[in-house]
């Protein structure tokens, strides 16, 4: 009897402690929902994930001088050598990462390495900075960048912790490295004969993204505003009519070569098709908010198979919840 009544005891406080789980969750799942979708993807999406395998990191010689860093589960780096030294944009995720960067650099050339350019604030292709800072590298960054780089450090940290670990990188080791000169919409870097011009078209995917015109390479680095077949973080715009302008504007420029911070090298026919999914995906969206669906319904019901082979699109749902947050509030609360 005693065993029966003890059992008895101890299925009901069993009972009452799920219960209260289940309601604290209840109140709790939407708002930590919200706050994941808004940090968006954290370090590369893994290919795994994606239901694909990662081609191996790889570093393409764009042109006698230009080299691209294509690495498809992580981000990009672009640098250019000359016999004044070397221009380099974006450093990956982490300074050992970055240093490995700079060692793949090393085996190209020994010349100094003159200047970082910081294309945009997300931490995957600055928080490798501290190696180039160390090597004496002068940084650049449109002032929008540097200002946001500063304003949403925590924040970038955070949403990369458990991408840290996975990989094994010490969180410690990461070091703020802010630009020592910054521009409003156009920069010229003249480095070994070279020219190269850095302009800032207004916000896409976020305020300050910052391309990159290599002339006599007829190339141009992308930041975060444009990958191939990519699906994008939609947490961070502040307009999503504006980044398709922007996106028409790069794909009229004379250039050959797209060199994207993600993604594989591209042409301009790939910036107008991604221009084409995200009008297509905003539109669909603002009008399933217009008919009054639920976001929770909206990512059951728009599910947008015509990308299913894009990277990225397991982040659909993640994309939806951001895009609803912008078309009913105008607010960017990760920017907050």
């Amino acid at each position: 009897m005693a065993t029966t009544a003890f059992t008895t005891v101890f299925i009901t406080a069993f009972l009452a402690i799920v219960g209260c789980l289940a309601v604290l969750a209840h109140r709790l799942l939407p708002a930590m929902i919200l706050t994941l979708a808004m940090a968006g993807a954290l370090a590369p999406t893994p290919a795994a994930a994606q239901g694909r395998t990662a081609p191996p990191a790889e570093l393409k010689q764009i042109t006698n001088d230009l080299y691209f860093f294509y690495e498809f589960a992580g981000s990009n780096a672009v640098f250019m050598v000359t016999d004044e030294g070397v221009l380099v944009i974006d450093t990956r995720t982490h300074p050992r990462p970055g240093q490995a960067l700079l060692d793949m650099i090393r085996k190209v050339t020994d010349k100094p390495i003159k200047w970082v350019i910081n294309s945009h604030f997300h931490g995957d292709h600055h928080f490798g900075n501290a190696p180039f800072k160390s090597a004496g590298a002068t940084f650049v960054a449109q002032a929008e960048t540097a200002r946001i780089m500063q304003h949403v450090q925590a924040k970038e940290m955070a949403r990369r912790i458990e991408g840290f670990k996975s990989q094994g990188l010490d969180p410690n080791e990461v070091k703020l490295i802010l630009a020592d000169v910054t521009f409003d919409h156009n920069m010229t870097i003249k480095l070994g004969g070279r020219e190269v011009r850095l302009m800032y078209l207004g916000p896409g995917q976020q305020a300050g993204d910052t391309f990159v015109a290599f002339p006599h390479a007829r190339a141009l680095f992308t930041p975060g505003a444009f990958g191939k077949r990519s699906m994008p973080n939609m947490a961070f715009t502040p307009s999503v009519d504006s980044w398709v302008r922007l996106l028409e504007q790069v794909a009229a420029m004379d250039v050959d070569r797209i060199l994207p911070a993600h993604g594989d090298v591209a042409n301009r026919a790939d910036v107008k098709e991604l221009a084409a999914m995200l009008a297509d995906e905003y539109a669909t969206v603002k009008d399933a908010v217009g008919k009054g669906l639920s976001v929770d319904d909206a990512i059951k019901t728009l599910t947008f198979p015509q990308y299913k082979d894009w990277r990225n699109y397991n982040r659909l749902a993640g994309e939806i919840r951001a895009l609803y947050e912008l078309i009913q509030t105008g607010k960017r609360s990760y920017l907050d």
